[in-house]
């Protein structure tokens, strides 16, 4: 027997193939089943199979039995499927990607025989993640910088819902550090000429009227209002209404993914398009959305949608062209026109942060600002006067 605490012993129970059945207890070098028994003044208090035959993990659950404010044992797929549940109401794209994500996690886990959350060390997610680069084990093709750094984002938000839930004391992910200098997706609005030749596409492609009217109005929507395409898709009728004070037709939802409210105007084209949609295949005469029939999943309808704008683009001939660039186009144009980062949030439904973050560039405000600011620097250092130019600029 060994003793792992004062009050706890380990042994093993001999199995009926073991080859040492004779030796009792003490015998601790078979590979039977571990068990942990308590003993307080001469009274057995516990007796409790540790569910392992490898001592290094029967010694961690025999401590968790002793201290109370011991980890929790978890299996790591147990903790995956709860992590999963506890993020039931994110968006179903989102939770694509976390499961896809610990889906990995869990077989890498299981090839490298790791049990239980306890188990994990920064090392095991470090050798997790180049795998995951270079693709060996867990993908045909290694992942990029970009979507490592999201990943590890993720471990870090698993591995803090292990700690609040006391599986685990630490969250190992945050030893683990993001690459540097990444470099941000470059912001590329449509041009007018591509904005002519997408909505042109949408009179040409496909078989016949019914796909043609509703993928006018999706793309008249996403440029218009730059909703994103799982909003657009979800559009109920009810969120389209007149505005009699300011005598114009008006948009208003909440958006899916961050519940942010947008109330924004829409132009008549857009509500002529909107009225010239056809009732979705399926639904009703008085049916309640624009484009689902209230019967298909949400993901059906959604995937519909995407499958729609593809089609246009690959219509259309633009080059790199996809959904979020029409958040983009009215995002630089805003700006452009002198709006504010927290004008431009609140018709992306977006914090100024991230506006902030992704378009600083395009905002015509505070490039004239940092124009004015840098040419008084120029003229308060005499370093360029009209009266004074270099002889090269007058030759």
């Amino acid at each position: 027997m060994l003793q792992s605490h004062a009050m706890l012993t380990m042994w093993r129970r001999p199995s009926e193939t073991c080859p040492h059945p004779d030796k009792g207890r003490d015998y601790l070098k078979c590979n039977c089943s571990l068990y942990a028994d308590g003993y307080l003044n001469g009274k057995r208090t516990l007796k409790k199979s540790l569910r392992t035959r490898d001592m290094a993990r029967a010694r961690k659950r025999a401590m968790a039995l002793e201290d109370p404010d011991a980890p929790v044992h978890m299996p790591v797929i147990k903790a995956v499927d709860a992590f999963m549940e506890h993020c039931a109401t994110l968006g179903d794209s989102t939770q694509r990607k976390y499961k896809n994500s610990l889906e990995k996690l869990k077989r890498f886990c299981a090839e490298r025989d790791v049990d239980e959350v306890t188990d994990l060390t920064t090392e095991t997610l470090d050798a997790f993640r180049a795998a995951r680069r270079a693709g060996i084990g867990t993908d045909s093709k290694g992942i990029g910088p970009r979507t490592a750094d999201k990943e590890l984002q993720l471990l870090r938000q698993f591995f803090g819902f292990c700690v609040d839930r006391t599986w685990i004391n630490r969250n190992i992910a945050k030893a683990i550090k993001g690459a540097r200098n990444l470099k941000p997706n470059e912001i590329e609005p449509f041009s007018a000429n591509e904005m002519t030749r997408i909505v042109a596409a949408c009179d040409t492609f496909g078989r016949g009227a019914y796909e043609r009217a509703r993928a006018r109005a999706v793309i008249l929507l996403l440029r218009h209002t730059a909703l994103r395409i799982g909003d657009v898709a979800m559009l109920a009728r009810d969120r389209v209404t007149w505005d009699q004070e300011g005598a114009r037709w008006r948009i208003f939802l909440r958006t899916e993914k961050t519940g942010s409210p947008v109330f924004l105007p829409i132009p008549n084209a857009l509500k002529q398009a909107l009225d010239a949609v056809p009732v979705p295949r399926g639904g009703e005469a008085d049916s309640e959305y624009y484009f689902w029939n209230g019967t298909t999943s949400v993901r059906a309808v959604k995937g519909i949608a995407e499958r729609t704008l593809a089609a246009v683009f690959k219509e259309s001939k633009v080059q790199r062209a996809h959904a979020h660039r029409f958040r983009h186009t009215l995002a630089t144009e805003l700006l452009g026109r002198g709006a504010s980062f927290e004008d431009v949030a609140d018709v992306l439904g977006n914090s100024p942060a991230i506006v902030r973050k992704h378009y600083a560039k395009w905002s015509r405000g505070r490039q004239d600002r940092l124009t004015n600011m840098m040419q008084s620097v120029f003229l308060a250092q005499n370093w360029y006067t009209p009266e004074k130019q270099p002889m090269s600029a007058v030759n």
